[in-house]
């Protein structure tokens, strides 16, 4: 009979050091010529666990014993646990290979063709099974342990960092290690958290720009291009603040362990706390579940922020002409026709400058910031800090309300006790309006309570406006990070443009000498349940 033989070591280590594979083919190769069968293939998987089929070779060899003309009739392993450690996947495989005509065979473990016999195969990979979550279990102990005592468990290092021989050594006689700073990748980390926070000589960029500007100026990963991932994952990470966790993630599906069971290991910091909060607060900000991507992302002007007059709709870009001209365009009259909304299509180029002029003329003056301060300074007048702390937790108690008669809703629609009407529509549409407006006038308040308005006196004034409408010289994402943090929309209707902001912002912007703050950035775009406002997913 033809067969084939499968070895294989669960650690590259194992198979780097020639423990296991040599041993398990010279014992199967003598076994088939024993027996008086041919060894037509060997497949050889060095490093990879019985526990799941992620295993290439593992699949090559399945794929060759389903073949319509199989090059073998049966499969030799040293024992089941080489096969599977896994009593339901290894009993799919198996019946998989017999309905293809190729039995599997272990040298160490031989039993009869028969419903004995499955039943024997059955209590030894349960076995297998057992014994690789004990063993799974005695490891994780250990390594939980060794991180308790400030030791790194791993192979590669964090960008950023090196590990250094401590000159101590395990039970198993490997020498433990500890994370150092490695200086050069140390400084690209740093620029790439000051460059999500602040920005260098420019507005701060987004994950995207920053990858795309290391990956322009030839600035690799160990090697590799940068990614979104790549730079999602640096900013999240707390090892560079100095926390590095472990034993976070479980299981075959790396489950989310409950926080208590984590284990904090302190570490040299590469950057502070401060600017880690930071970069956290950003990305919490900027979530999708909170704003609109397309209004971060785009390189659009005034997109996210525009608005149709006539039907509430975002106003987005549409192209004519294979791509020449440029227009804004009511999402409406997108999505259902010109004639869903009168609307016009409006240049880009025309708009932009448009928004633009009247900014650096009519807003962006002494003038006018001056105006919306004293405003502000005869408000907080008539209103003391505690009322407004006061009227703030009343709102934030509403707000609570609102949320909890939406997830009510949406339970009893999952659970199928109501159906999703006109009216229920209604009334999911009418809380969401109220959500709406009560985070919005919870962020003024917030921060007219924090506008320094003491500090604004008319010099300072002066001084910011000539820094504001130089940064507004042109539509650049710089120009658009200053609308943004001074707006809350623009709405077009025919041939009129209205402005909309918070006066809060302006006096923000002010006091920060023109520089914008994560705190400006709330967040305008609520999204729907469902988006059409049916329940269609």
């Amino acid at each position: 009979m033809h067969v084939a033989l499968y070895a294989r070591v669960s650690t590259t280590r194992q198979a780097e050091n020639d423990l296991s594979i040599p041993d398990q083919l010279r014992q199967m190769r003598l076994w088939a010529e024993r027996n008086g069968h041919v060894v037509v293939k060997e497949y050889i998987e060095p490093g990879a666990s019985a526990t799941d089929d992620k295993r290439p070779v593992f699949q090559d060899m399945v794929s060759d014993a389903t073949m319509k003309a199989a090059p073998f009739q049966a499969i030799i392993v040293h024992s089941l646990s080489r096969f599977f450690r896994d009593l339901v996947m290894g009993a799919m495989y198996q019946q998989k290979l017999l309905k293809a005509g190729v039995s599997l065979i272990s040298i160490t473990q031989q039993t009869q063709n028969d419903p004995s016999g499955d039943m024997q195969r059955h209590i030894f990979m349960l076995f297998d099974e057992y014994q690789s979550k004990e063993i799974a279990k005695h490891v994780l102990r250990g390594m939980q342990e060794n991180a308790r005592q400030g030791y790194f468990n791993g192979a590669r290092p964090p960008f950023g960092y090196q590990t250094i021989d401590v000159g101590q050594s395990g039970r198993d006689g490997r020498h433990k290690k500890k994370l150092a700073i490695q200086e050069a990748e140390a400084a690209i980390v740093r620029d790439i958290f000051v460059l999500y926070v602040y920005g260098k000589n420019s507005p701060r960029m987004g994950m995207k720009e920053i990858a795309k500007t290391l990956n322009a100026k030839g600035i690799t990963m160990r090697g590799a291009s940068w990614g979104v991932h790549k730079i999602c994952k640096m900013l999240s990470s707390s090892t560079y603040a100095g926390t590095q966790l472990f034993n976070q993630t479980g299981g075959k599906a790396s489950r989310k362990k409950d926080e208590s069971e984590w284990i904090k290991v302190q570490v040299p910091a590469i950057i502070d706390q401060e600017l880690f909060d930071k970069a956290a607060a950003l990305r919490s900000a900027n979530t999708p579940k909170k704003v609109n991507p397309a209004r971060e992302s785009s390189p659009t002007l005034l997109t996210g922020l525009i608005r149709c007059g006539h039907c509430n709709a975002g106003m987005v870009v549409a192209t004519g002409k294979s791509g020449k001209y440029r227009y804004y365009k009511c999402n409406t009259r997108m999505s259902r026709g010109n004639a869903a909304c009168p609307s016009g299509n409006i240049p880009v180029d025309k708009l932009d400058n448009l928004v633009l002029n009247a900014f650096r003329q009519k807003v962006y003056t002494s003038e006018h910031i001056q105006s919306l301060i004293d405003e502000l300074r005869r408000h907080a007048a008539k209103t003391s800090a505690q009322d407004s702390k006061q009227h703030v937790k009343k709102l934030e108690t509403q707000l609570q309300d609102a949320e909890k008669a939406l997830n009510k809703i949406y339970e009893a629609m999952e659970k199928g006790i109501v159906e999703l009407d006109d009216h229920l529509k209604g009334r999911v549409q009418q809380h969401k309006q109220s959500r709406e407006s009560l985070i919005t006038e919870i962020a003024s308040l917030k921060r007219q309570t924090q506008s320094p308005l003491a500090t604004l006196t008319p010099q300072k004034i002066e001084a910011v406006t000539k820094v504001l409408i130089k940064r507004l010289s042109e539509p650049t994402p710089y120009a658009k990070a200053y609308l943004k943090a001074s707006l809350t929309e623009i709405r077009v209707t025919d041939d009129t443009v209205s402005l909309c902001g918070d006066h809060s912002s302006m006096a923000s912007l002010v006091a920060s000498n023109g520089v914008i703050a994560e705190q400006l950035l709330v967040p305008r775009t609520m999204h729907d349940w469902r988006r059409g406002g049916d329940s269609n997913s």
